[in-house]
């Protein structure tokens, strides 16, 4: 049974998502008066919930800038989130946008063709819905202002036209049916902006990703908590950012739900590995290009790890051929990641990112903790890594890139793409050269860290 879903539970829930979940995700730049990070911020939402909350990428509609007509919108409303749910599926509704006051004082959604009969989405359309779905877990988060200005042109603005709610206005999506709701801002509030995002979703995903607001430190975040750490932060960026300020209104969100339901228990840091003074020998019936191989990791490798990655195999590192296998890696530091894998027999793969995951990320947040593998196949079932002969010795090495480089991936033979190749320790080598080479580089240096696993296959 999946716990009762909120927001937050859509970052931070540690349910399995079913195929039949489904999120629709909009975001919009392009009106008269554009906005500058609405179109982003529904790519990071939908990429955060698949990688934060392992929802699956089959399930997700994401919809920006001329493909968000008021049409297009109503039909993934309808065709995806009533449509394609089950009682008890997910079904999660996310807007970045403008957003106004029609004229008989209802909240609405503009969608990008706003000019059109039908391009404004009144809350009530939205609510009911949502009503015909009471059994499914239902979140709506709406990054809009309905009471804004479209003259507030600059680094920042807000996302919002000519409108005005009553102080009483109800949350954008609040129907008969029980929900979770959070909008960016509260009634008399503009939703702002910072130069390229929504200063609410970013928040929102940041918690999301590094797990903040747990006021009390017992290891449980409930909704009422991550309320008071995105008001916080919310309002922390309206007090030092001048054009906010000056409109004296504030800036913090409106929540509807459970205030007190625990949608995160955070999970235990994995262990570091003891740090490595001398390698470790293996057994003396180990191959003698394992030993290389050894030697290559632990002189090249594990001297750099900066960003205190730390790599932990779920069942230890002593399993049986047939066992299904799952790797934690943990980071200090955000940055691209690539988890590869020296056999037994000497041969080098690439465990993460996956080739069976081609749209997956290989990003891990600062302070956390990934689970490799995470994503899905084609057909929506998830992907396990189970033990092949031979057995004996091998290890696993992490790399951690912090910097923006175009692909971590770049440093990796070509071959390894089609499966497993011989000689692990030249390639490694190859490797560590060419990283070695990139920290030197007076011109683009980049920040690198590695940190490596033993683990003996037994028969």
């Amino acid at each position: 049974m999946k716990h009762a879903i909120t927001t937050a539970a859509i970052l931070l829930s540690a349910a399995t998502a079913q195929a039949e979940d489904r999120a629709l995700i909009i975001g919009i730049d392009s009106y008269s008066q554009p906005l500058n990070g609405a179109a982003n911020d529904a790519v990071r939402f939908a990429g955060t919930i698949t990688e934060v909350w392992d929802f699956p990428t089959q399930g997700i509609t994401t919809l920006t800038n001329a493909a968000a007509t008021s049409d297009a919108i109503m039909t993934a409303l309808i065709d995806e989130l009533v449509g394609k749910t089950s009682p008890g599926d997910r079904a999660i509704l996310y807007f970045a946008g403008n957003g106004t006051r029609l004229p008989d004082g209802q909240p609405a959604l503009i969608a990008h063709d706003a000019d059109a009969l039908l391009g404004k989405i009144p809350s009530d359309v939205i609510a009911d819905i949502l009503d015909l779905i009471p059994d499914r877990d239902v979140t709506v988060i709406i990054d809009a202002g309905f009471d804004g200005r479209a003259d507030l042109i600059g680094s920042t603005l807000p996302r919002g036209v000519a409108g005005g709610l009553s102080a009483d206005a109800t949350a954008f999506g609040v129907g008969a049916a029980p929900r979770t709701i959070w909008n960016a801002a509260q009634a008399g509030q503009f939703a702002w902006e910072d130069i390229d995002r929504g200063v609410f979703t970013h928040a929102l995903t940041k918690a999301m990703t590094l797990k903040d607001g747990d006021a009390n430190a017992d290891d449980n975040i409930t909704n009422a908590e991550l309320l008071d750490h995105l008001t916080a932060q919310t309002s922390l960026w309206c007090d030092t950012n001048p054009t906010c300020l000056a409109e004296g209104r504030g800036f913090s969100p409106t929540f509807a739900g459970p205030l007190d339901t625990t949608i995160l228990t955070k999970p235990a840091p994995v262990a570091a590995p003891a740090p490595v003074t001398d390698p470790i020998l293996p057994a003396s019936s180990a191959p003698a290009t394992y030993q290389e191989t050894l030697g290559f990791v632990t002189d090249l490798f594990a001297p750099s790890n900066d960003a205190g990655l730390a790599l932990g195999m779920t069942n230890g590192p002593n399993p049986q051929v047939g066992d299904i296998v799952a790797f934690k890696v943990s980071s200090d530091r955000p940055g691209q990641l690539v988890l590869l894998d020296v056999d037994p027999a000497g041969h080098l793969a690439q465990v993460f990112p996956s080739r069976l995951v081609p749209d997956g990320t290989t990003q891990i947040a600062a302070g956390a903790t990934l689970t490799i593998p995470n994503g899905r196949s084609a057909n929506g079932k998830p992907i396990r890594l189970r033990v092949s002969e031979p057995a004996g010795q091998g290890l696993l090495l992490a790399v951690l890139v912090e910097d923006d480089v175009a692909a971590l991936t770049d440093i990796l033979p070509a071959s390894i793409a089609n499966g497993a190749i011989p000689d692990a320790g030249q390639y490694l080598y190859a490797i560590s050269q060419d990283l070695l080479a990139r920290q030197a580089d007076p011109t683009n240096p980049i920040r690198w860290s590695a940190t490596y696993l033993p683990y003996q296959i037994q028969p």
